[in-house]
């Protein structure tokens, strides 16, 4: 019985969006940390309650294998290991591992790689374009109007069944209480991108910004691509990562709101 009121009473209401709409708000926003960076930048975190962390990491187990295929298989040079247990490792060895091509290398022109990283990546990107990849059809146009109004866009099958779920926790805008080092507390309002410390936020933000990074890529089929979540690895001759991060860079800012650390 006790086990029974836990999951219906305070985990599925996150799936189902079973709160009054005046609470959503503080239910989808919760404690704000602002961490320092080394480059005296802000990481935003959030922790979430501890019922919507248990539903998050219950999904995230669920649909873990089908994400995984979808982001390692929709685009033939484009991997993203996101989703993986170690993936950052893996990454690493399958981009130094195509690094090796010694016969791809010219004086002129020679085989580089080149990591980007995408600036405060989980709290910056564009929601609309969240639920359009959500939905698999577009709502506007993007990739430079290669992409238009109404057209379909890939997604794994698996998170459509929890629609709900981003509804409630993305869908709107949020409350944050945020207490400086004084003790003195505030609430700000946030209404745009993920909560870096939502469990399902990994899997959210790397299928919202794969098809938007994989139509470049494949426009540009002589580079072959690596990514864990925000940083990803080129690898091509000079001339051709340059042309492709450049054009990605283009795409990335009209479609996602989201900018790389480049120059």
């Amino acid at each position: 019985m006790f086990h029974d009121l836990i999951c219906t009473q305070l985990i599925l209401p996150y799936v189902k969006r079973d709160f009054y709409e005046g609470h959503l708000s503080e239910a989808a926003g919760n404690k704000f940390f602002a961490h320092e960076k080394p480059n005296d930048s802000v990481r935003p975190v959030i922790i979430g309650s501890t019922w919507r962390r248990a539903l998050a990491s219950l999904s995230v187990a669920e649909v873990n294998s089908d994400v995984t295929n979808f982001l390692m298989s929709t685009y033939d040079n484009f991997l993203k290991f996101a989703c993986q247990k170690d993936g950052a490792t893996r990454c690493a060895q399958i981009t130094q591992l195509i690094a090796s091509n010694l016969e791809a290398h010219d004086v002129d022109n020679p085989l580089v790689v080149m990591q980007i990283d995408i600036i405060n990546a989980f709290c910056s990107v564009r929601k609309r374009a969240q639920f359009d990849v959500l939905a698999e059809r577009a709502s506007m146009s993007c990739d430079n109007r290669n992409v238009r109004d109404g057209d379909m866009i890939p997604c794994a099958s698996s998170l459509r069944k929890y629609w709900g779920y981003f509804q409630t926790m993305q869908g709107h805008s949020l409350t944050l209480r945020l207490t400086e080092h004084r003790g003195q507390p505030h609430h700000l309002t946030c209404s745009k991108g993920g909560q870096q410390g939502d469990g399902f936020e990994t899997v959210r933000f790397a299928v919202t910004i794969h098809p938007s990074i994989g139509c470049v890529f494949q426009r540009h089929d002589d580079c072959t691509w690596a990514a864990i979540c925000d940083d990803t690895f080129v690898v091509a001759p000079l001339q051709e990562a340059l042309a492709s991060v450049a054009k990605l860079k283009l795409i990335l800012k009209q479609d996602l709101d989201l900018d790389l650390d480049v120059p």
